[in-house]
């Protein structure tokens, strides 16, 4: 049977119009992944899935099957007596064989800490951000300029320009997807070595949405001192209840916690004790 090849959005869906072209069960039938499907341009693009698949071949009975002899059964036995004596000697061989439970031959555990690797160079750090946002503008065709700063050691790579909006997206998912890549980039150049703390901002907007939460965690604490009960937040990440939890720390009367597993996290404004 030949191969047909189809494509579709992701692996399955290709299997499973292949199916239907072939006209069998999955089980009568053989894939070859092509290519699978996969999101570029941190999901603004997504390239389909390519799958090959044809019915599978039977397998021919081998003409010599039928002229096979069988070996005659050896009639042959060992006496018992035989057997137990080798059976005990295979247990003596194998207990003079097992090593003794000596606690000073345990193998002691190593004990490396992350912290002694050797660190990367700051300035090494900062050349593969730049060089990495500078393609990133470069991709997208967007006039901006770059740069990097540190801050309580950690570096912050930022893009300000106009009309860099794509590069926040919805919800700033766009920039967690560049933030993690370029943490990424880092690391590979970094090959085991110690890194910096990495973030990347985009406009401002960290700064932006920092001033919002503040503003938001006052009003929030108000509302929860007036009414005297708690109150819980909606869910965000790990950064968010950060700036939460500090700006909570900062107003009289108020104190935080967070509930939850991730990604559904949330945070929970109380009176104080």
């Amino acid at each position: 049977m030949e191969w047909v090849e189809v494509r579709a959005e992701n692996i399955e869906a290709a299997e499973e119009l292949a199916l239907d072209q072939l006209g069998v069960a999955r089980e009568d039938a053989e894939f070859e992944v092509v290519t699978r499907e996969e999101n570029r341009l941190f999901g603004l693009k997504k390239t389909e899935a390519r799958v090959r698949a044809r019915v599978k071949p039977v397998d021919l009975p081998s003409k010599n099957t039928g002229n096979q002899r069988k070996r005659p059964k050896s009639s042959s036995r060992s006496p018992k007596s035989n057997k137990t004596n080798s059976k005990n000697t295979n247990k003596n061989s194998n207990k003079n064989n097992q090593p003794k439970n000596n606690k000073n031959n345990k193998p002691k555990p190593r004990n490396h800490s992350q912290d002694d690797r050797e660190p990367m160079p700051v300035d090494e750090q900062e050349t593969a951000v730049i060089e990495f946002l500078d393609g990133i503008t470069a991709s997208f065709q967007i006039e901006a300029s770059t740069s990097i700063r540190m801050e309580d050691e950690r570096i912050i790579g930022a893009i300000d320009g106009d009309e860099i909006g794509l590069l926040i997206g919805p919800k700033a998912g766009t920039l967690l997807a560049l933030q993690d890549i370029a943490r990424t980039v880092v690391q590979r150049h970094a090959s085991g070595r110690k890194t910096n703390r990495l973030s990347i901002d985009v406009g401002g907007y960290r700064e932006k949405r920092k001033a919002s939460l503040v503003a938001f965690t006052q009003k929030q604490a108000t509302i929860v001192i007036d009414n005297g009960e708690k109150l819980a937040l909606e869910p965000m990440g790990a950064a968010d209840r950060k700036i939460i939890h500090d700006a909570a720390a900062e107003i009289n009367g108020i104190e935080s916690s967070s509930k939850g597993e991730e990604p559904r996290r949330y945070v929970i404004l109380r009176p104080a004790e």
